[in-house]
């Protein structure tokens, strides 16, 4: 019974992570989400089972059956990960996430994360946490103002060099979702998967226009660390006091 479940909300996961794909590349474009899908290459339209989230992919071998045009991993990775969110966390912070995986995808792609959409997780993020009064603590509480401070002192004293004031708005939200416990430990992990990923992408992109101060996104960074500090119940915070 429980493997049901378990199958079903990824499955579920899956084919919302696959409508999020959507909505991150089309957001800011001009085209409504609700429009047929179709190759960004030669603009066929896709049939239906050219869309089965993850499964299409692999059976198109990662090409337009039209124009041959290799598909990106985007949509797969999005979809799984998506979908393991949906049996890892719990449901009510789904609505949340969901909004991450979208900022994710927007800020791979354009290096900025939107207003409305960021503005949106702070709505919800807020809302959970005075619905969560009763077992949040002050600290809590305090947690997304402190990180907001955190991460726009950055931006203020480096010019934005070092970091996007979207992050600082996208740490108040985590923050506020998460409390002090998980929110520090997820700020802290975000700034370790960065520099891995920073050092792992200049290292086998071997491009040498690439360095340490080349501008990578860092909201995917922060959100990936909000959920392996939901996931593992991390406190890192407990270490940094004691």
């Amino acid at each position: 019974m429980i493997k049901d479940v378990i199958f079903f909300l990824f499955i579920l996961g899956a084919v919302v992570g696959s409508f999020l794909n959507v909505v991150g590349i089309r957001w800011g474009s001009g085209r409504t989400v609700l429009g047929r899908s179709s190759c960004p290459h030669c603009n066929k339209t896709l049939k239906w089972w050219e869309l089965i989230p993850t499964v299409s992919f692999f059976i198109l071998k990662a090409r337009c059956s039209e124009c041959q045009a290799k598909i990106s991993w985007q949509y797969p990775v999005i979809e799984i990960w998506t979908g393991l969110l949906f049996v890892t966390i719990p449901l009510i912070l789904l609505p949340v996430f969901s909004i991450y995986v979208v900022i994710i995808i927007y800020d791979f792609k354009h290096k900025i994360i939107p207003d409305p959409l960021v503005y949106l997780a702070i709505a919800l993020s807020l809302i959970y946490a005075l619905f969560n009064l009763r077992t949040f603590e002050l600290i809590d509480l305090a947690a997304g103002p402190i990180i907001f401070l955190f991460f726009a002192a950055i931006w203020l004293l480096s010019r934005g060099r070092a970091m996007g004031f979207g992050d600082a708005k996208l740490g108040l939200s985590v923050g506020l979702l998460l409390g002090a416990a998980q929110g520090f430990s997820a700020i802290v992990l975000a700034f370790w998967i960065g520099a891995v990923y920073s050092l792992a992408y200049i290292f086998l992109k071997n491009d040498k226009s690439l360095t340490m101060k080349s501008e990578v996104p860092f909201a995917p960074f922060i959100i990936i660390g909000a959920w392996v500090s939901i996931v593992f119940h991390i406190n890192l915070l407990h270490v940094a006091i004691f």
